[in-house]
């Protein structure tokens, strides 16, 4: 599977503006936005992460399995600036659609 493309997205938005409100949607409009902007380029480059890592030197460090949820599952053997990326996206998302959870993470991540 491809990843969407910028005519896909703006298709996919339009469709869902014209739906009647709910929870779902706005969930689901927020991401698409998220990602349509990030396609456009906001004129501000995400920073490549391995680039500022201690850890670039080595790019064969990789997760190990720190549970057994579906997350940490997924993400043991992988770079660790791979997973932090898809976090990053995901927490942009979340900023959107709720900002209370969003800003628990943050809160959380700042207290370790």
């Amino acid at each position: 599977m491809s990843a969407p493309n910028l005519k896909e997205i703006e298709w996919a938005i339009s469709e869902l503006e014209s739906q009647e409100s709910s929870e779902s949607r706005y969930t689901l409009l927020a991401a698409l936005y998220t990602c349509r902007n990030q396609i456009l380029g906001n004129t501000q480059q995400v920073p490549n992460i391995v680039a500022y890592s201690a850890a670039a030197a080595e790019e064969s460090e990789v997760l190990g399995q720190y549970g057994d949820s579906e997350f940490f599952r997924s993400a043991a053997g992988k770079p660790p600036a791979k997973v932090l990326t898809v976090i990053d996206d995901l927490l942009d998302a979340l900023q959107v659609v709720n900002r209370r959870a969003y800003d628990n993470v943050i809160r959380k991540l700042e207290g370790i």
